[in-house]
């Protein structure tokens, strides 16, 4: 009997409520409030803005302001995919320079690699109001053919004909320093950022040369 009493006090004494020390037991409300607490903060950057770009590359006036312009425009497009394994301390690299084609489209061309009389060089569609696009094209070979395979660098000088409608570019190559024998290519920007090749005109007797204007068509568009 003793027993089974002395076993109820020290049940209800377990069961009692714990003396109160002026200490506030956790509860579920003070639990830390995860939900108000974000996995990430949003990244608040602004967009690459063109106009500003090329308002800038227009107002430098040494080639390492282009070079550091060239860097800039790394954070939308990287133009050195086309570069491949050119040499990235070679003179010249990542020089810019603007053709602007009319109001709407304007291109950027970025030296890979400087030579004599010619480069090899990135070009991005660089317009306002919308993210730059690295240009591709097919190839064109040294006879004046047109290559299955896509590409991103281009060789040789690139100019516009002011005499072209809108959105038209060449990229003339020259097969040696007089400029007499080579390919002359006329290209138009697509929408997609892409260039369509229109015209080809080439000449390969350097020995007697021609000026590229009087170069023979070697591929023309389909209508």
């Amino acid at each position: 009997m003793r027993a089974a009493l002395l076993l109820a006090a020290l049940l209800a004494a377990c069961a009692a409520p714990p003396a109160d020390d002026g200490l506030e037991a956790p509860t579920d409300d003070a639990a830390p409030d995860t939900a108000s607490t974000p996995d990430a903060e949003p990244i608040d950057e602004p967009g690459f803005d063109a106009a500003a770009w090329i308002e800038a590359v227009e107002a430098a006036d040494s080639e390492p302001e282009l070079v550091a312009l060239s860097a800039d425009l790394l954070d939308a497009v990287d133009w050195r995919t086309a570069c491949g394994e050119d040499d990235p301390t070679t003179a010249g690299r990542g020089v810019v320079r603007l053709v602007h084609l009319d109001d709407r489209w304007s291109l950027a061309e970025i030296t890979c690699e400087r030579f004599a009389y010619q480069s090899t060089f990135a070009l991005v569609d660089a317009p306002s109001g919308r993210p730059p696009r690295l240009v591709r094209a097919l190839g064109v070979l040294e006879d004046g053919s047109v290559s299955t395979d896509t590409t991103a660098s281009f060789f040789g000088v690139l100019y516009r004909d002011e005499a072209s409608t809108p959105s038209r570019f060449h990229v003339l190559t020259k097969s040696a320093g007089h400029g007499g024998c080579g390919t002359d290519v006329r290209y138009r920007l697509r929408e997609d950022g892409g260039a369509a090749i229109e015209e080809v005109r080439a000449y390969e007797a350097c020995d007697d040369p021609v000026a590229p204007e009087d170069w023979p068509v070697t591929y023309r568009e389909a209508p």
